[in-house]
Formats: C-alpha cells, structure tokens, sequence
C-alpha cells in the first residue's frame, strides 16, 4: 500500500493566489464606504477567494492511500474504491495556454455506493443510491500511476471509457 499527499510546493501558488485575492478584496471593502454598489462585486468576490482558499486547504490535508485492492482518500471526507467495483473512469486535461503544452489532468474515479465505502464505514456516506467518487489532480506524486492501475481495472471490468480519456490515457502513454 502506498500512501500520497499532494506535495506543499505544488499548492503554494494555489495558496498564493487565494491569499492575495482575499486580502486584496478586504482591502477595497475597509477602505470604500457601505453605500458604494460596487462593493457588492468585491464581497462576492471575497467569497469565491474564500473557497478557493479552502479547496487548497482540503487539497493539502488530503490523502490517498493506494493498494491492490482499491484507492482509498481522506481528508474533510474519507472515501474508498475497490477497483473491482470501478464503474465509471474519466481523464481530462485542462490547458493553462493556446499551445495546450501546460496544464494539467483531473482523474475522476466513480464507483455505486453499495459497491464502495463512503464516510465512516457506510456506503456512499449515508446516501442512498449515491455513487462514490475520488477526483484526483496531476500534481499529485504518482499521478501516472493510479491513472494506469484505473485504467487496467476499466478494462477488467469491462468499462467502456469515452474518446477524451482514452486520447488522455494515451498522452500518458497507457493504453486503454
């Protein structure tokens, strides 16, 4: 079983930016009067700054822990998949340029939560007829890895992936 965090180098940008953003639309919120509706703009912006702040904070607490058996993660919300149980995998890219050289992938693993286990033990954290999800970033160390031990779990138990993962997997040079 190996166990992976999403390193603090990777998310200090993240942070970075979160920060900035919040202390920025703080700043223009103290320093303008209530009457201003412009300022309005400026809170829900420090709200969107707030969640992006917190969703780097979740990003740094989370862990994933993966084995022969499955992929398991937790943080705020512990979730596990048995790669038996995989039952719907996607892989996308997302661009940071024009070239498409720079950006990043997202691995979204899916499985029926009476398949797989979700918060504290119950299926699918107590929702009925839900499904369990673990979504994962690339800048996670062993990225390459999970996503070729998802896709050879895909392929035993026969999932069909679309066009957009299957041309990911084989940027990652893992057939589909």
């Amino acid at each position: 079983m190996t166990e992976l965090r999403y390193p603090v180098s990777s998310l200090a940008w993240d942070y970075a930016r979160g920060i900035a953003g919040i202390v920025i639309c703080v700043v223009i919120l103290v320093t303008n009067e209530w009457h201003n509706q412009l300022l309005w703009l400026f809170v829900g912006l420090t709200i969107l700054f707030a969640i992006y702040t917190m969703t780097t904070i979740a990003k740094n607490l989370a862990w994933f822990r993966v084995s022969e058996e499955g992929i398991e993660c937790g943080g705020f919300r512990r979730q596990s998949i048995r790669w038996v149980d995989l039952s719907e995998m996607a892989l996308r890219y997302y661009p940071t340029s024009r070239s498409r050289k720079k950006g990043w992938m997202t691995l979204t693993l899916r499985a029926k939560s009476g398949q797989a286990q979700g918060g504290r033990g119950q299926a699918g954290g107590g929702q009925a007829g839900g499904e369990v999800s673990v979504r994962i970033e690339s800048n996670l160390p062993g990225f390459s890895e999970i996503a070729t031990r998802a896709a050879w779990a895909a392929k035993e138990n026969k999932l069909i992936v679309d066009r957009v993962t299957a041309d990911n997997l084989a940027a990652l040079g893992v057939s589909a």
